[in-house]
């Protein structure tokens, strides 16, 4: 009787093949597919543009284009009729979460301005920054751009 049965990797010992061969073309540990998840790179794309839209949201800038991405970024990995994944919804919650972070605080500086713009220790220190940075007082920009007076 032959042990190795038409080149399947028996082990002779009561008729059982031997799975865990590495020499075993027909074994289902060593045939299991290579390729990584259909788009898992959007993925962890979305989830590091999340993280860092939402570590920088104190800057506003960089918060605003990096939240956009992360959103889009899970958008694209989240295909039709596919289940979305941990990874993909993380980055989709931090990009959110940074890009509303953002929003919230230009208009709170927009609303804020005026009422502190008549603290006058806060007035003076603005118009000695601008004035160091641009050469004009901010009170002389926003009359000359924009026809405002904090004065009122």
């Amino acid at each position: 009787m032959d042990n190795n049965r038409n080149g399947s990797n028996w082990n002779g010992h009561n008729g059982q093949r031997d799975r865990w061969n590495s020499s075993s073309s027909d074994s289902s540990y060593y045939n299991q597919p290579t390729h990584r998840p259909y788009g898992q790179a959007f993925s962890v794309a979305s989830a590091v543009c999340g993280l860092l839209s939402m570590t920088t949201s104190c800057t506003i800038v960089l918060s605003l284009p990096l939240g956009a991405l992360g959103i889009l970024f899970a958008v694209l990995a989240h295909r039709a009729k596919k289940k979305m994944n941990s990874t993909c919804g993380t980055g989709l919650i931090l990009s959110c979460v940074g890009l509303t972070t953002a929003v919230s605080m230009i208009v709170y500086s927009f609303v804020m301005l005026p009422s502190l713009m008549q603290n006058d220790t806060f007035r003076n220190q603005v118009n000695a920054v601008s004035q160091q940075l641009y050469g004009m007082d901010f009170d002389e920009f926003m009359e000359g751009a924009y026809g405002y007076s904090f004065d009122d």
